[in-house]
């Protein structure tokens, strides 16, 4: 095994690897061009993008995942307010948030979680009226050990969070989104599929140059690829 890292070309193309240690996925891959966008009018793939098969055996890169979200509040009021889960997916939708009006005179911020719904009990005044702005609804959910944990809350587009927010029913986050196919190999390659669905040569196990590679490849994928190492 070499230890040094690489720094020879491909052509003119970069070596992503950084050992010999290399298994090449037997067969190779058939990339489906009809899923790559084209640039210039030229449909490439880079050396080092994670592919995954879809159901008629082509494959394409996959997507990471894309976190629930949840916007409170209204920008131009300076009380909105971005909830974003934690766990990107899908399964960030099942976290709801209620901003509660306690309906009663001195009450304080306080933040509770019911299973997978973060309540936020408003403060109040002595009239009542809630008198909590965005700004320490904001600090007090990121301060909480249990809520700090489903998700993470920042000021909504423009808004400064100056502004006194407005009861919410519980309402759950939306637009998460899972890979689109499960992530199964690296390229080892640049593929120009400009012409259509094209072979090319993949792997499953190797070390490889992060600085190399067109992309950060995400610590959820890496967990799926347990025989790729980046270096």
């Amino acid at each position: 095994m070499r230890l040094g890292l690489e720094t020879k070309t491909i052509g003119d193309r970069l070596n992503i690897f950084g050992s010999e240690q290399i298994r090449y996925v037997t067969g190779g891959i058939t990339i489906d061009s009809s899923e790559i966008t084209a640039v210039n009018d030229v449909k490439e793939v880079k050396a080092g993008t994670v592919m995954g098969k879809q159901e008629n055996g082509l494959f394409i890169p996959v997507t990471d995942k894309v976190a629930a979200k949840l916007v409170t509040g209204v920008a131009e009021s300076n009380n909105a307010i971005l909830w974003t889960a934690k766990v990107p997916g899908t399964a960030g939708e099942s976290i709801k948030v209620q901003l509660l009006d306690p309906a009663q005179a001195s009450q304080d911020l306080a933040v509770s979680v019911s299973g997978d719904t973060i309540v936020v009990s408003l403060e109040t005044s002595a009239v009542p009226a809630i008198t909590s702005t965005a700004a320490e609804v904001i600090a007090a959910v990121n301060a909480h050990l249990v809520a700090n944990q489903l998700v993470t809350a920042a000021n909504a587009g423009a808004s400064t969070g100056a502004g006194i927010v407005a009861a919410v029913a519980a309402t759950a986050l939306d637009e998460g989104a899972d890979w689109n196919v499960t992530p199964s190999c690296i390229l080892a390659e640049d593929v120009d599929v400009t012409d259509g669905d094209t072979a090319a040569s993949a792997v499953d196990h190797a070390r490889l140059l992060g600085a190399r590679l067109p992309a950060t490849i995400a610590p959820e994928i890496l967990a799926v690829l347990p025989g790729i190492t980046i270096v």
